[in-house]
């Protein structure tokens, strides 16, 4: 098994970075990683969807374990490979949030997943943390209101 996780601190609200990251459909805005996201029904433990890295074929995509506003699993489902990624949001010692992304990598195709795409997780997984944080941490986007005739 394969591991890697990293994390950042930001001073952004720790509700409003668990809105972003559950938003599955909104992972492409911030995370180099994913192209395409998506769930058939509402997040929430055993949601399934789908997710496609960038020139990378679909994957399925299940929710594993949630504790709303804490922590949650996502799990992408490759050929003779499982990925787990491990979400989670903590207060931070100096103030402000803590939030962790980690990875396992199971499976028989493991080793060769490991060569072929665990680089590439290592350099996206900080940068999507980093699109994370930003995004929680900008004001968001005013209500767009319409007239009605």
């Amino acid at each position: 098994m394969w591991r890697f996780e990293t994390s950042v601190t930001t001073d952004a609200d720790p509700e409003r970075v668990w809105a972003i990251w559950t938003d599955v459909k909104g992972w492409p805005r911030w995370h180099p990683g994913i192209a395409q996201a998506s769930l058939e029904s509402p997040f929430a433990e055993g949601a399934r969807g789908s997710s496609r890295a960038p020139g990378g074929p679909r994957s399925e995509l299940r929710i594993g374990p949630v504790e709303p506003r804490r922590t949650f699993v996502s799990e992408a489902i490759l050929p003779l490979a499982r990925l787990r990624f491990k979400h989670r949001i903590e207060p931070a010692e100096s103030g402000g949030t803590t939030i962790t992304y980690g990875v396992e990598m199971s499976g028989p195709a493991a080793p060769l997943f490991r060569r072929v795409i665990g680089p590439r997780l290592e350099r996206w997984m900080p940068e999507a943390l980093r699109g994370l944080a930003d995004l929680a941490a900008s004001p968001p986007a005013p209500a767009r209101y319409h007239r009605l005739l």
